[in-house]
């Protein structure tokens, strides 16, 4: 039997479906996770007649929490064949669930109800390209919900506030070198950017969260009374390490290689 990898160690199949079942249990336990935090923008609209795609599925916890929480049919796409050995040995047995390969899927057209992606978007060389893709498969009216990391939060700023070109050198040299599609970021976005790139793709912009808070918000919700107003307050939920957002689709764009 082939061991599964896993955060630099080789498990067996019973193993690395307990491994997988208690992580999602962990976070979705956690108020403040983002996996927690996101389900305020599920659309309200989903039913056991929904189809679902979740576009990067990882290790396939969000799409077993879809089709628990609908009772409908998702597709779970991943570009890792090792991620996706664990979202089938620990979610597999589910009639209702898919789990397909990114190079083995068809892309359908109008087949979905919601496309739900997280903390892809910003690993994608063409965005544009990614968006479209997705315009083309959600039917009308239907919903993307995705997620990603805002370069508006205190620990980018501060990092920019040192990138000397010593550094620059550095970090180019490391790239070239040893490049990860799974674990480098090449695109990063601001929310306001962020929703004019998606807008001007075929969506329309419907909600927005900002999720998984700072430094500066997570010392703040540790003061006794006071505390859990001032974690909610504007400025500092708009410095947040991730951010959630819902659009609509509108209408088709076809985004080309040269766009």
């Amino acid at each position: 039997m082939d061991k599964i990898f896993h955060l630099g160690s080789y498990h067996t199949e019973d193993e690395m479906k307990d491994i997988v079942t208690e992580y999602y249990k962990s976070v979705f336990e956690k108020k403040k996770d983002r996996h927690v935090q996101m389900q305020k923008l599920f659309p309200t609209n989903l039913t056991q007649d929904s189809k679902i795609l979740d576009y990067g599925c990882g290790m396939g916890g969000v799409s077993q929490l879809f089709n628990e929480r609908y009772n409908c049919e998702v597709d779970g796409v991943e570009i890792s064949d090792n991620e996706l050995k664990k979202a089938k040995i620990a979610f597999g047995e589910n009639k209702k669930l898919n789990f397909l390969l990114l190079n083995e899927f068809e892309f359908p057209e109008k087949n979905y109800d919601l496309i739900f992606s997280s903390q892809v978007i910003e690993h994608v060389h063409n965005p544009g390209n990614y968006l479209s893709k997705i315009n083309y498969m959600l039917k009308d009216d239907a919903y993307l919900l995705i997620g990603l990391p805002n370069i508006v939060n205190l620990n980018y700023l501060i990092n920019l506030l040192f990138f000397s070109p010593k550094r620059m050198r550095k970090h180019a040299n490391n790239m070239s070198k040893g490049y990860n599609k799974a674990s480098n970021h090449i695109n990063g976005w601001d929310p306001l950017h962020f929703i004019t790139l998606v807008t001007s793709c075929g969506f329309e912009f419907v909600d927005y969260l900002p999720t998984e808070g700072t430094p500066i918000t997570n010392v703040f919700n540790k003061i006794p009374i006071i505390g859990k107003y001032l974690y909610k307050i504007p400025f500092q939920t708009k410095l947040s390490y991730t951010m959630f957002f819902v659009f609509k689709k509108s209408k088709y764009i076809e985004i080309g290689n040269s766009d």
